[in-house]
């Protein structure tokens, strides 16, 4: 045996049967199609060509049927030529679909390349049948399946979600019908403390099978599965605030802020939670950001005093700034309220009670702002019969702020048979005197009344300030516009939520951070 394979012939047989094999593992394909030639020996036909598609806008369309999937060619040329190209690699068969601007089916010419020196006779068919749907986006709240059981004495609470578990979906219009649900896994197997990790999502359809055509973006979330070894403790739901401090950079507003999460969880006996009515709001500084975009924030967040524990741990934030732009919204209808009894108002400038405001923003959210949008208010309370010019009150739509440095202001004229008493407030009143007007003298008796030639006192000023509530910290936001008086409570909305000018906001369901209306999200430098 030694001495045959020691043989020069027998080293060139076994090299050369290798070299047969290799070649054959690389070139033989299984489906290539069948090649039958004519009787005359100088035609060749090829069967079973398949049809490659070009030029179909990819991102709007989805090809799903091409009917039928495979062609014959019919060619001439020498018979040497023809048998040196035998295989279907030689032969292309495309249709092109660049034409297509819409769902539907069509009928499509087919085109063929041919090597050189072979003349294309036929193609059998010359045309096929293609359906093309429209891709759709739909938006989805993913889900998590968690696999395996917590360690003994332990058990598993619902999964929050660090960068919320909204996601887009896009798929065929057919087949977004059959989605159910998008849903992700995470082990919690033996574990005895909280589990986080990044979660790849998969898109299911109603009988379970997986969609495997779903783009979905984001591809993967962040999720923490909080386990918990006292099962039976009590847990409070708090509102999750925002507030802002610093300032932004020259030219930049706020555009959008996203939450991870709009509340947490705190876990604690039940006296300790009775004692909750609010979580302390999250403060973001604004001083961090210096170029529009966005810019992410991670804040920690530690358990009240005497709680066990709060989900989630921690939260981030996405703050968007874009360069400001102004827009100015005409014949805004100007709204009287707070008239004492017997009295009659009449708004004397501008005589038409509307006023054209000049807002400023983020280009995108001006577009859709018009005079339904904006509410102007004028408080008349403890006015008497007079002139008075009064501030008016201003609610705009989120990170949407006037391009004034004070509110606007009317003159209104007041008239009827209402009292002094009646319509002056309690402090800094003279009821012997009547109450002045600009063309008189003397300090006004109203919080709401300014005399345009004059400095207000101190004691004005002060009723003319929001008071922040005594509830929530406030921070000072830069390029704040003053207000007319409201109470206390009027910087605050039901959910919680505080313009960043007062340096408080609230998330809301969509996982937003929105701030109250009417007021700066902007730096000093944002006023045009």
């Amino acid at each position: 045996m030694d001495k045959w394979l020691a043989n020069n012939t027998a080293a060139k047989i076994i090299a050369l049967a290798v070299a047969l094999i290799l070649w054959a593992m690389v070139h033989v394909d299984t489906d290539a199609p069948t090649i039958t030639r004519s009787s005359q020996g100088d035609h060749t036909t090829i069967a079973n060509l398949s049809i490659e598609p070009y030029g179909l806008d990819a991102d709007k369309y989805v090809l799903k049927t091409v009917s039928p999937q495979q062609v014959s060619v019919n060619v001439s040329g020498q018979t040497s030529q023809l048998a040196s190209l035998a295989t279907s690699s030689e032969y292309e068969v495309k249709m092109d679909l660049s034409k297509i601007e819409e769902p539907g089916q069509y009928t499509v010419s087919l085109q063929v390349d041919t090597p050189p020196g072979v003349e294309l006779l036929s193609i059998l068919p010359s045309k096929v049948t293609v359906t093309v749907e429209e891709k759709v986006t739909q938006a989805f709240d993913a889900v998590v399946l968690t696999t395996g059981v917590p360690a003994e004495g332990f058990a598993e609470l619902d999964p929050v979600f660090e960068d919320g578990n909204a996601v887009q979906v896009t798929l065929p219009a057919s087949e977004m019908k059959q989605v159910q649900k998008i849903q992700g896994e995470i082990s919690v197997e033996g574990s005895n403390g909280n589990v986080s990790g990044r979660i790849k999502l998969v898109a299911y359809s109603n009988n379970g099978e997986v969609l495997n055509d779903a783009v979905i973006e984001p591809a993967s979330i962040k999720v923490q599965i909080p386990i918990s070894s006292n099962v039976s403790s009590s847990s409070k739901t708090l509102p999750l605030n925002v507030s802002y401090s610093g300032s932004l950079p020259d030219g930049l507003v706020l555009s959008d802020v996203k939450a991870g999460a709009q509340e947490v969880t705190v876990y604690g006996s039940a006296e300790v939670l009775e004692s909750l009515s609010s979580y302390p709001p999250i403060t973001l500084d604004l001083d961090r950001i210096t170029a529009e975009g966005e810019t992410t924030y991670s804040e920690a967040l530690a358990a009240p005093e005497g709680a066990d524990r709060i989900v989630p741990s921690s939260v981030n934030y996405t703050v968007t700034v874009v360069p400001y732009e102004q827009k100015t919204i005409a014949n805004v209808p100007v709204t009287l309220t707070g008239l004492a009894k017997g009295n009659e108002a009449t708004i004397t400038d501008p005589e038409s009670g509307r006023m054209d405001v000049t807002i400023v923003g983020a280009s995108s959210l001006l577009a859709g702002v018009t005079a339904s949008d904006i509410t102007l208010t004028a408080d008349l309370a403890g006015l008497n019969a007079g002139t008075h010019n009064v501030q008016l009150d201003v609610e705009l739509p989120n990170y949407i702020r006037i391009n004034e440095n004070t509110p606007p202001s009317i003159t209104v004229e007041v008239t009827g048979t209402a009292s002094d008493t009646e319509n002056q407030p309690p402090a800094e009143t003279d009821t012997e005197n009547p109450a002045p007007t600009p063309e008189t003298d003397g300090s006004s008796s109203s919080t709401n009344e300014t005399d345009p030639g004059t400095e207000p006192s101190d004691s004005e000023t002060n009723t003319n300030t929001d008071t922040p509530s005594t509830d929530e910290p406030v921070t000072e936001q830069p390029g704040t516009t003053e207000e007319t008086p409201a109470a206390p409570d009027e910087g605050t909305t039901d959910s919680g939520q505080t313009d960043p000018t007062e340096s408080e906001g609230s998330t809301n369901n969509s996982g937003e951070t929105t701030p109250e209306q009417n007021n700066d999200t902007g730096g000093d430098a944002a006023t045009p």
